[in-house]
This record gives C-alpha cells, sequence and structure tokens, in this order.
C-alpha cells in the first residue's frame, strides 16, 4: 500500500540509523542525496503555482503547450518538479538496492517508489485525455483541474483526487501477476478488482460490454497487447490445450517476442513504461484501420477510467 507522507520521513530516519551502523559509507552518500533533494523541493516551491493562471484563463491550450511543447516553454514549477521526483525516486532506489532483503524497510520504500512513478504516468494520462476530442468539455475542465493540483502540490501528490484511484489501479496490478489459464482473463480480473473500491465495480458493471474497455483491462492484467492475446488464444486452440501458464506459455508457443516488455522487475519505473508501450500502441492503432483487429483498444483502461470518474463528480 500508498506509504502515508508524514511516514515516509520516519521509514528513511530508521533505513538511515540501519546504514549507520552497516553500510556508513553508503549512508553519508544518501544523505548528502537527501539533503540535494530537500534544496531541490524548495526551488520547486519558490517559483509561481500553475493554479492563478488556470482559474483565470481556464485555457487548455495553456496547459496543452505546457504538455508539448520543448523544454524551454514549460513553466519553471514544473519543471523542477519533475527534476524533483525524478531525483527523489533515484535516491529511493539505491536505498532499496541496499534494503532489498530487510521488507520493513524494502516493501514501503518501493511502495513510495511507485507512487513517484504513478505521477508521471498520471500526467500521461490527463494530458492524453485532455487532447481527446471525443471527451466533453466539462470532464476536461476537471481533469485540468487535476492536473494543475498535482503541478502545484509537489510532494503531496496523493491528495489530488482522481490521482488516488488510478494509484489504487497501479498497486491492485503490481499486486496480481498473470496465471494466463484459459486466456479469458477472468481471473486476473477478478483478483484485481478485488483489490479496488467500489468506483471500480460500478465502472465495469456500467461499461457493460464495451469491447474496448474489456480488451484494454485484458492488456492490462496480462501485459500483452491486444493482438498477442489472439495470436495466444489461436495457439491454445491449436495445441488442444484447455489451460495454460506462463512456464507452459513459454515452453509451448518458444522464444516469442512479444509486443509489451515484462512488468516483473524490483523496478516500479517498469509501470510507466508499461504505460507508454500500451499507449504508443493505441496511437498507432488510431492511425491505421485493420480488419482483423478492429475490436483492439484505441485507448487505455486508465484513460477509460479516468474519463468515467470525471464525469461522476
Amino acid at each position: 500500500m500508498p506509504v502515508p507522507e508524514e511516514n515516509e520521513n520516519e521509514l528513511i530516519a530508521q533505513i538511515l540509523a540501519y546504514l549507520d551502523e552497516t553500510h556508513l559509507k553508503e549512508s553519508e552518500h544518501i544523505k548528502h542525496e537527501l539533503a540535494w533533494l530537500e534544496t531541490l523541493e524548495k526551488v520547486m516551491l519558490h517559483h509561481p503555482e500553475i493554479e492563478g493562471g488556470w482559474k483565470k484563463n481556464k485555457s487548455f491550450d495553456m496547459l496543452n503547450k505546457i504538455l508539448m511543447s520543448t523544454t524551454l516553454h514549460i513553466p519553471p514549477r514544473v519543471m523542477n518538479l519533475r527534476n524533483y521526483l525524478v531525483t527523489k525516486l533515484h535516491v529511493f532506489s539505491t536505498l532499496f538496492a541496499i534494503v532489498k532483503d530487510i521488507s520493513a524497510f524494502s516493501v514501503p520504500l518501493r511502495a513510495s517508489m511507485l507512487t513517484i512513478t504513478s505521477f508521471f504516468t498520471m500526467e500521461k494520462v490527463c494530458s492524453s485525455c485532455l487532447r481527446d476530442n471525443f471527451i466533453s468539455k466539462e470532464v476536461k475542465n476537471r481533469l485540468a483541474d487535476e492536473l494543475v493540483f498535482l503541478w502545484d502540490n509537489g510532494p503531496n501528490i496523493k491528495k489530488a483526487f482522481f490521482f488516488g484511484y488510478l494509484e489504487q489501479l497501479w498497486v491492485a496490478r503490481d499486486k496480481t501477476s498473470p496465471t494466463y489459464g484459459t486466456m479469458d482473463g477472468n481471473s486476473e480480473i477478478i483478483r484485481l478488482s478485488m483489490e479496488m473500491p467500489k468506483e471500480w465495480d460500478d465502472f465495469l458493471k456500467e461499461q457493460g460490454d464495451d469491447k474496448e474497455t474489456i480488451n484494454a483491462l485484458l492488456e492490462f492484467v496480462f501485459g500483452l497487447s491486444y493482438e498477442d492475446i489472439v495470436r495466444e488464444r489461436e495457439r491454445l486452440s491449436r495445441a488442444k490445450m484447455q489451460s495454460v501458464n506462463e512456464i507452459e506459455l513459454k515452453k509451448v508457443f518458444g522464444a516469442i517476442e512479444f509486443a509489451y516488455t515484462s512488468i516483473k522487475n524490483a523496478d516500479p519505473g517498469r509501470f510507466y513504461d508499461f504505460f507508454i508501450e500500451r499507449y504508443e500502441k493505441t496511437l498507432f492503432r488510431r492511425s491505421i484501420f485493420i480488419e482483423e483487429a478492429s475490436e483492439a483498444p484505441k485507448r487505455t483502461i486508465e484513460e477509460i477510467y479516468l474519463e468515467y470518474l470525471a464525469s461522476k463528480v
């Protein structure tokens, strides 16, 4: 589970106390990096908030310019926030590598790393929705408010309203690796949903038989592209196999090059990469039309879920 902000400093203090006794050289290095991190936070907070300009103009052009422009046109607060969070992720990654075998340290530390990763994913999901011509202006206004809140509140990103729901989704996926089975995804979706709030159940019920939602969710739970899922189902049928696990999948079907990289990695940053891989695949599908892949999702499950949440507020 995500680590509350008030507990994070205590966690770091406990880890440093341990390092002082066991890894003194590494401890001194980490303390130096943490001091620099504190400086970066002060620099970031020094710059004007984005909210004032957004509330005054309500200009999506302004937000899109921030999201899509070159480095020279990004407001200092946003640029410094990103630098701060990337630096924090690297510092925590260094700590994690040292204490990975001590679960009392590594588990909450990894949760904090996943939260940082989630910020960048959330930023990307929001920006994609803001550029979607099929999403209403009312919903876009709510998502824009969320994005501006994220930028302005920096380290307190977990206080953002929609962010919590998306982070829950990524944390739930982190805890539920696919079993594959019959390749219908039912087991994976059930286990994922058990970790999710009521809003997720309402979302699934309302989306019903929507093919895009179902197939985007299957990509998410399996870690495979829609095209790969279809291919593996066909191979399963040809091999006359009722179900398959990960080991059998690789053994029976050989060295298959899947569209997405495995997310089984100690680095929570892989979740951001996993989103980007799926997002770029949806962009490619929008740009072409292949009859055989007409039911392939044109949006990620995060985009679909976020639009749903914003439409219900």
